[in-house]
């Protein structure tokens, strides 16, 4: 059983550089099915504001103070959006011509009232950059045979029906990322639906000491958003706990790329920097258990 989408919106919180943001607009602006609203919400100044009204005029565009969290900014972004259908990705991240098309098409369906689909690289040059994208997407690329499930989506290639994003927004203006969210609604019995071909492409570079910095940030914010659902007992467990991320994490990357059957030999290329980024979210994990996530989520882009 299908249903009519009568309008279809895209939200991204903007936080890194013009030159990272256009790429992905332009391709909005290419897609097979146009989006109803696009809306940007921003912390960046507004010297840069006129770059995206210029070049972009079919966008709305939100400014917010300069340390907004990037789940404050989403959570804004959702507020302005009156569509049936609602998508959220990244300034850095470029949607395939089809996606806004399979979107719609998967959300049609009565009973899928949530999808995602993969991520994939698109800064191959430097092995610094596959390093980053695998120690973060290694769980969110396609596998090499056909793949109708995942066993999470990413926050930054998933779509909402309109029943949905007032759920979302509470759960983002609480500090938390989707993925909780999905996790809740996964709770409820919510279908956590799937598709290969809703494809965006993660074009951003990283240098060695920028993400070293932002996986730090990034696990401590994340060890605080779990501090909410934990007593005493579980916040000391888990912060001690963490000194034994590292070789879990760096593990699990390399099964799940083993099990996907791609990039194996890629990773254990890159095997020395990953060993370093996963030590530093390590860290910051448990400095974010032990101590909370001071500032970090702010830091995050």
């Amino acid at each position: 059983m299908t249903e009519p989408i009568s309008s279809i919106a895209v939200v991204i919180a903007w936080v890194n550089s013009f030159d990272l943001l256009a790429p992905g607009l332009r391709a909005l602006a290419r897609q097979t099915q146009r989006a109803d609203e696009i809306i940007i919400a921003t912390r960046r100044a507004e010297s840069e504001h006129a770059q995206v009204r210029e070049q972009f005029p079919q966008v709305t565009l939100i400014a917010a103070p300069p340390r907004t969290p990037i789940t404050t900014l989403r959570s804004i972004a959702l507020e302005r959006a009156h569509s049936d259908i609602v998508c959220v990705t990244e300034d850095h991240c470029v949607p395939d011509e089809t996606w806004l098309a399979t979107i719609a098409r998967a959300l049609q369906r009565a009973d899928c009232l949530i999808v995602g689909g993969p991520v994939e690289n698109a800064s191959t040059t430097r092995l610094r950059d596959w390093a980053a994208f695998l120690t973060e997407y290694a769980g969110a690329i396609q596998s090499a045979e056909p793949q109708t499930s995942a066993r999470g989506l990413p926050g930054n290639n998933v779509a909402y029906k309109r029943e949905l994003v007032n759920g979302l927004r509470e759960t983002l203006e609480r500090g938390l990322w989707e993925s909780f969210y999905h996790d809740q609604l996964r709770a409820r019995g919510v279908q956590l639906n799937y598709d290969s071909q809703m494809l965006v492409y993660h074009q951003r570079p990283f240098d060695f000491f920028y993400f070293i910095g932002q996986r730090f940030q990034f696990s401590r914010a994340f060890a605080a958003m779990r501090l909410q659902s934990l007593d005493a007992r579980g916040r000391i467990k888990y912060g001690i706990g963490s000194a034994l991320l590292p070789p879990l994490l760096f593990l699990r990357g390399l099964m799940t790329l083993r099990r996907k059957k791609r990039f194996v030999a890629r990773y254990m290329i890159c095997a020395p920097l990953i060993a370093i980024y996963v030590t530093a979210g390590a860290i910051g994990e448990m400095l974010g258990y032990f101590f909370g996530g001071g500032n970090s989520l702010e830091k995050i882009e």
